[in-house]
This record gives structure tokens, C-alpha cells and sequence, in this order.
């Protein structure tokens, strides 16, 4: 859900064109052992922007390989997209773990990072050094894949927290997050 309400509100406030979603294939930080299989979560995203012409699914990470760095998905996403000047959308979550990005000094100087409130405020002192950063007052509902899969297990309803093209996919494949 945070992804498809962080998409609209960038979308309705922002220069952007678009939002490309780039669902990860093999996370770089190991966090692989949580993520639903790859086709599932392509398709969940792929279910979810068919409703929204200006939200698009980008695919690219599955032909990567090995683990996915956000500086060789930019540079494959570059090569393939010539001409499309790219941004990457981030919670305040992830600014601690910037530095410690693959190639960040080389990552930093190629794109500007939107950044949008997911748990804690905004504070610029904790925006790494160098690059370009677009600082957004938006917070984003503490919402995860984590949540969803504990709901599941405990055979909650899900409904507050996927968009309806999810739920869909989810009562047909209904051992995904059980």
C-alpha cells in the first residue's frame, strides 16, 4: 500500500512523469530470506499499476543476476532508457544505510534521491554527505510486507493494508504470506 500511496502523491506534487516500480530481485543486505518468490511480487506490482497508467513495473533486476545494487540497476536502467532522467524514491528508513550502499560516492553523483517520512521526521543532519536530496513532508502509514504476512498468518483481514488489486492476488494464491 505504501508504495502505491507514495507513487500517487509524487505523482499529483512533483515534476515526475512517472514512477517506476523496480521490484528487487536479490537484495543486497541478505534480506532475501523475507521477500516473497520474485514472480510473486512482480506480478502483485504488475496487478497493481494496470490501474494506474502513470505508475510503470520495471522488470530489469531480473536479468541482473546475482545481488541487486541500486548503481548497477541505474546503470542497466540508463543503458536500456537513454534520454530518461531518472530520480530514486526513498523512506527516511534507509538514510542510515546510504554510506553503506554499493559504489555510493559513484551512486550519489548520478541521481537525485526523493525523499519521503517513513517512521521518524525528516531531519536533514542525517542526510548522508554529498548528492542531491528532494525532501518531501509526506509519512507514509507504518505498513510492510511484514505486517501483511503477520495479518495472514494470524488470518487477519489484510484489506487496510494492500490495494484491492493485492487482495486479489492474494485470495488466489492463498498460501503466499501464510
Amino acid at each position: 500500500m505504501c508504495h502505491l500511496l507514495a507513487s500517487l502523491y509524487l505523482l499529483e506534487t512533483t515534476d515526475l512523469d512517472a514512477v517506476w516500480w523496480v521490484p528487487v530481485h536479490r537484495h543486497a543486505f541478505a534480506k532475501d530470506r523475507n521477500l516473497a518468490c520474485w514472480d510473486h511480487r512482480l506480478a502483485m506490482c504488475e496487478a497493481v499499476a494496470a490501474d494506474h497508467p502513470r505508475i510503470r513495473v520495471e522488470p530489469i533486476e531480473r536479468t541482473l543476476g546475482a545481488r541487486s545494487y541500486t548503481v548497477d540497476t541505474v546503470a542497466a536502467l540508463r543503458g536500456r532508457h537513454p534520454g530518461v532522467s531518472f530520480s530514486w524514491v526513498i523512506g527516511t528508513d534507509l538514510l542510515p544505510e546510504l554510506p553503506r550502499w554499493h559504489r555510493w560516492s559513484e551512486l550519489r553523483d548520478l541521481l537525485r534521491f526523493i525523499v519521503l517520512g517513513r517512521g521518524a521526521p525528516i531531519d536533514p543532519a542525517a542526510l548522508p554527505e554529498g548528492g542531491e536530496f528532494v525532501l518531501r513532508d509526506f509519512h507514509l502509514p507504518d505498513i510492510s510486507s511484514s505486517a501483511v504476512r503477520r495479518a495472514r498468518r494470524a488470518g487477519e483481514p489484510v484489506d487496510a493494508l494492500v490495494p484491492s488489486a493485492v487482495r486479489a492476488y492474494l485470495a488466489e494464491h492463498p498460501d503466499l504470506y501464510a
